[in-house]
């Protein structure tokens, strides 16, 4: 009847699917038996774009420096590098290959916001000019992961990921002296690094639909440079699959 053609397609419609790897696919209804015609899965799909913003924090090893005063008769300002931002969020535009089901790879660039952090200053009354140190980081890096998928739900994963990936870091403290606002005289010290490290990492993804994910990661990547230790990274973000 009619009612039955009805209830059974809306049984089939309700139940659930795994993106890519669909273990009961609704098929087409005939007969008066109501037996099912085996439907044919929708085609894997192996490649992906992805977006994150990263929640970044970076350790710098504890390292005291001196900077003399710009302003005539100013006393030299001794700083240290853990008065730098620990917070340093980023941007990250990444492609995947996934050629299996439980393994792909990822290509990434990552870009951090940069951080100028005013940390002292300094004046003298009846006078314009002003001092002030002003600490700015950031860095850039690029590099290749293996992601491994743990599928636990119909729209749920699992994720594991190791990686290796060039890491530029740019860190400078400027002594800065103004004449109200207009800078005339500097004294700057850089603690760049530039090192080629392996990250770790694990997280979850949840589908949206057949094409779209949601992603959560946290990752962990050891620096050994020579002022900068390591970056722990939350990273939230959207992949889209093709």
């Amino acid at each position: 009847s009619v009612a039955c053609v009805a209830l059974a397609a809306a049984s089939a419609s309700a139940q659930s699917y795994d993106p890519n790897y669909p273990s009961n696919v609704p098929g087409n209804y005939y007969g008066y038996g109501m037996q099912p015609r085996k439907a044919a899965s929708p085609a894997f799909k192996k490649f992906s774009i992805g977006f994150d913003y990263v929640l970044g924090s970076t350790s710098m090893a504890d390292k005291d420096f001196t900077l003399d005063n710009p302003l005539v008769g100013g006393e030299s300002y001794a700083g240290n590098t853990d008065k730098f931002e620990d917070s340093l969020d980023s941007l990250n535009f990444n492609l995947g290959y996934r050629p299996w089901k439980y393994l792909g790879f990822e290509v990434f660039y990552q870009q951090s916001l940069s951080d100028n952090q005013i940390k002292y200053q300094e004046s003298y009354s009846g006078d314009r000019r002003f001092a002030q140190a002003e600490y700015d980081v950031k860095y850039k890096a690029y590099g290749l992961d293996l992601i491994g998928y743990i599928p636990i739900a119909t729209r749920l994963d699992l994720l594991a990921a190791v990686g290796v990936a060039n890491y530029d870091f740019e860190a400078k403290v400027n002594f800065n002296a103004y004449t109200s606002v207009n800078k005339y005289r500097a004294n700057s010290l850089k603690m760049d690094d530039s090192k080629v490290a392996f990250r770790y990492g694990g997280g979850a993804q949840i589908w949206l639909s057949q094409r779209l994910a949601f992603r959560l990661m946290y990752r962990f990547t050891d620096i050994g440079g020579d002022y900068f230790d390591d970056v722990s990274e939350f990273s939230l973000g959207l992949r889209y699959n093709f």
